[in-house]
């Protein structure tokens, strides 16, 4: 039988498969830990915004945009409140997160958050708690923004090849390719592992196999545009350069930057702004096409934090190509965040689904070989290694 003969009826006679098998095995185990790790915060994750209304202090004004106090307001609350410290991020209410969000830094360079109130303005600082730690776990596996992404995208390079290596030690052949959708209660809970992670396998490959790719996109992601601009040229998920400019003592009023943000972009709605205390050349004012909150359509306009003058525009979200496509999904299809609540269970769904497939993929290790070792060892009275 030619060898194409065998893998489509008798896949486990070949070497090929048996090779593959082999990666699969020790690719597996060596990441079965990180890989319940990511995928329960991960699942964790996609209810950030339910968990950080759910945890946002008492006594709040509730989120109506008409009634949202201006960002200088917050500006001027924030600069009396904490002299000497600086804001890097500062993202505007809105019905997922109904308070202004603020990411700064203290003279000292230390950084720190703090919420305030969408009527008021009123400033609180928060104190880091889990959710802060389970986002830090799972994106920069509490090793820091420099590196963490990257030793991220390895981990997720190492899921790539689980998966592909995963689907063809899948195929059971022609005959019985149907048994490996199910499980069976009828066997034996060694069985019923076996049938339960190549279920789990095969159900969960595609949303999986994006995870992967776009987790290497976070480690790598100019590395990946460029991979995906020669499959498909990037026409506009590529970032516009805006002109160099450089840090002068005379500034026009917040209000006038805004004005110019809003000019440049006449839908979109102030959804954050960067560098609000100016300390930097630049600032970038992120202005949502869609609804407020939503990252996945909006103008990213770039300005002169002295001048007020418009550098750059990109229009993200607008895509022209395939490739414009390819980048722009790598965010929401990895959080599944943008429609809507049965998408996000679904989404959690997943991701407690791989933390299983890994279990079951230790727990068959353990069935074929190191169970069978342990008893071996213990019948012949030596001492097993703790």
């Amino acid at each position: 039988m030619s060898f194409f003969g065998e893998a489509l009826h008798h896949p486990r006679r070949l070497w090929l498969r048996r090779a593959i098998f082999q990666v699969h095995l020790w690719a597996g185990i060596l990441l079965s830990v990180y890989l319940i790790v990511i995928a329960l915060t991960g699942a964790v994750l996609v209810f950030q915004d339910e968990l950080g209304s759910a945890m946002l202090p008492a006594g709040l004004h509730r989120y109506e945009e008409s009634r949202t106090v201006p960002v200088n307001a917050v500006l001027v609350g924030f600069q009396r409140r904490f002299p000497g410290a600086k804001i890097e991020m500062l993202t505007m209410p809105s019905p997922a997160i109904p308070t202004f969000q603020i990411e700064a830094s203290d003279a000292t360079k230390r950084e720190f958050h703090a919420i305030g109130d969408p009527e008021t303005g009123a400033l609180v600082a928060t104190p880091r708690n889990w959710l802060d730690v389970v986002h830090d776990l799972h994106v920069y596996l509490l090793l820091g923004e420099a590196h963490g992404a990257q030793v991220n995208g390895v981990g997720a390079a190492v899921l790539l090849a689980l998966a592909a290596t995963g689907i063809v030690l899948w195929w059971p052949g022609v005959r019985t390719w149907t048994r490996g959708l199910r499980v069976s209660l009828r066997h034996s809970w060694q069985r019923i592992n076996y049938d339960a992670h190549s279920a789990i396998g095969f159900w969960t490959l595609a949303l999986v196999t994006w995870w992967a790719v776009s987790g290497v996109y976070f480690g790598w992601y100019r590395q990946v545009g460029a991979v995906v601009n020669v499959v498909s040229p990037l026409r506009n998920m590529i970032p516009p350069t805006p002109a160099a400019v450089e840090a002068r003592g005379v500034r026009v009023s917040l209000e006038a930057i805004l004005t110019a943000a809003q000019a440049a972009s006449p839908r979109g709605h102030l959804g954050g702004l960067t560098n609000v205390t100016r300390d930097e050349p630049t600032m970038l004012a992120m202005m949502d096409l869609a609804e407020p909150g939503d990252f996945s359509h909006r103008d990213l306009v770039t300005l002169d934090a002295a001048s007020g003058r418009v550098l750059s525009v990109w229009h993200y979200g607008r895509n022209e190509s395939a490739g414009d496509w390819v980048m722009w999904a790598m965010h929401p299809l990895h959080f599944g965040t943008l429609w809507g609540l049965p998408v996000k269970v679904l989404w959690a769904g997943v991701g407690v689904s791989l933390a299983v497939l890994s279990a079951t993929g230790v727990l068959m290790y353990w069935n074929r070989y190191l169970g069978k070792r342990w008893r071996a060892l213990k019948r012949s009275g030596k001492e097993v290694p703790g």
